[in-house]
């Protein structure tokens, strides 16, 4: 018997008893399902797109922020988009106290996203059914859904913001956050960032806003398309005096200090007893009806059930409602707040003054 392999490919087969013909078409791999193949690339672009936001978000750290979803959609309904970039130390640091203290008094203390806030938004819900519903996203919400997301969108949306949240408090940090909210921020009229607003509803410059400029600016921030900073109505009048008052404690007590730096905290002298944490003053909801009545969802808000229950803690209402801390509670209780200043009848032809208003610590 000869051990000499034989050369046709074919004779091999038959001597070896095995079929080692290539596999014709009838033999070729059955291709996958299409339902398969269509998970597949859905999988695939959900981690490009999240890959994506996260490289944008370290872009964001350096650079300004080229635009947002809601500019965009403004521009197609028509409107002229005014915009004008300005890092934070061109911004009057009356308008960061005036944001704290109407949009987020905690924002400084919490990690991104405020529970205790979001459980007393739930509370007030629960016992105002069919009522607008009150919020507790924060400045860093906020932020995140301006910068890269939209409004509306339900849950998907929500859960995306929530995790840029924790992303850009993470990689940006509370100045560099508050620098990017105040320049994507509407003001209305096609108007985003501070300084579009400060030139376009007084005429001067982010850097030079008074007080009251600034509360009247954070006063109209909930609903920027029905509420006029530089024309109030009655109800923003009310709001500014308000945001005015705790525009002081935010100053006085270090609310902003993770902003300004530990310069705007009013300290106590030597021997001198320590005062009790002054309590924030409430700021008034919008009125039911009349021009400056927000809008009233269409039907009644359904009980909580086990479907909407993460949808809350998402922070279902984009409208932000910041409750006051309770540290000092007591002492308030014994000691009226002080009378919130007389806020001055603006003129047409004359910017708005801050005669009265409290008067606000601001870094050297």
């Amino acid at each position: 018997m000869s051990d000499k392999t034989p050369e046709n490919p074919a004779s091999a087969a038959s001597y070896y008893g095995v079929d080692e013909t290539p596999p014709g078409p009838d033999n070729a791999k059955p291709a996958a399902p299409l339902w398969r193949r269509i998970l597949v690339r859905l999988m695939q672009a959900g981690i490009a797109v999240f890959l994506l936001f996260h490289v944008y978000a370290l872009l964001l750290k350096l650079m300004p922020a080229p635009g947002t979803i809601l500019m965009t959609q403004r521009g197609l309904e028509g409107e002229d988009v005014r915009r004008d970039w300005v890092g934070l130390g061109k911004i009057s640091p009356n308008l960061v106290f005036a944001v704290i203290a109407s949009e987020d008094a905690k924002f400084c203390e919490h990690g991104g996203i405020d529970w205790d806030a979001i459980e007393k938004a739930r509370e007030y819900n629960k016992k105002h059914e069919g009522k607008k519903r009150r919020g507790g996203s924060t400045i860093s919400q906020q932020t995140a859904k301006n910068v890269f997301f939209w409004n509306g969108g339900g849950m998907p949306r929500k859960a995306g913001e929530a995790w840029m949240t924790y992303v850009i408090e993470t990689v940006w940090g509370k100045r560099r956050i508050m620098e990017v909210y105040l320049n994507v921020a509407e003001w209305g009229d096609g108007i985003f960032g501070a300084e579009a607003a400060a030139q376009a509803r007084f005429g001067k410059s982010a850097a030079d806003l008074s007080q009251l400029e600034a509360a009247r600016l954070a006063a109209v921030l909930p609903s920027p398309n029905k509420w006029s900073a530089d024309k109030p109505g009655p109800y923003v009048r009310k709001r500014t005096r308000s945001i005015l008052s705790r525009m002081r404690v935010v100053a006085n007590e270090g609310y902003a200090a993770c902003v300004l730096g530990e310069g705007v905290r009013v300290k106590s002298d030597p021997g001198e007893t320590p005062r009790q944490r002054p309590v924030l003053e409430d700021i008034p909801d919008a009125p039911d009806t009349g021009e400056e009545a927000l809008e009233a969802p269409a039907e009644a808000v359904p009980e909580q059930n086990a479907n909407d229950a993460l949808n809350d803690v998402l922070n279902a209402a984009d409208e932000t409602f910041t409750q006051s801390p309770e540290a000092g509670a007591e002492a308030a209780a014994e000691t009226p707040p002080e009378t919130p200043p007389v806020e001055p009848e603006p003129t047409p032809a004359v910017a708005p003054s801050d005669e009265g208003g409290p008067t606000i610590l601001t870094p050297e």
